[in-house]
């Protein structure tokens, strides 16, 4: 497995953080660096998903609309708690735009984002059926590299 630094922080072995991260079906099959360079990406998601602090899920198509279509890429990082139990850091939202990267930390635009992506991953599919389908469209990669 390759080491870049994030993978560093999900594979080290004193609390690693925990992340959930939720792919659209559109994104999965939309090719970028060539079959075998997608082949290669995805084999990588199906070994990481994998482990104990990653929960990694697909969105199929069959979902249909979902709020993921309108927020698009995005992130919310939460921060560890500080001694006394409260947040050392309030969350904040990473958009990512056409433009550039968007970041809200007001309670109401966290909160809205939190809510999209709790639909999201209503929508989502379980583990095991999202390992088949990374493991599905790697393989369609692969058949034509």
């Amino acid at each position: 497995m390759q080491d870049s630094r994030g993978q560093c922080l999900l594979t080290r072995v004193t609390d690693p953080p925990t992340l959930r991260a939720a792919i659209g079906e559109a994104i999965l099959r939309r090719p970028l660096g060539g079959p075998k360079e997608m082949a290669a990406q995805l084999a990588h998601l199906v070994y990481v998903s994998e482990l104990p602090n990653l929960d990694l899920r697909g969105v199929p198509f069959a979902a249909g609309p979902h709020p993921g279509i309108l927020t698009g890429p995005s992130s919310i990082p939460r921060f560890p708690l500080s001694g006394d139990g409260t947040e050392a850091e309030p969350p904040t939202v990473y958009a990512d735009g056409f433009t550039g990267g968007l970041y809200l930390d007001k309670p109401n635009e966290v909160q809205r984002f939190d809510a999209a992506f709790q639909e999201i991953w209503q929508a989502s599919l379980d583990e095991q059926a999202s390992r088949r389908l990374l493991a599905e469209v790697a393989g369609s990669y692969e058949r034509q590299g």
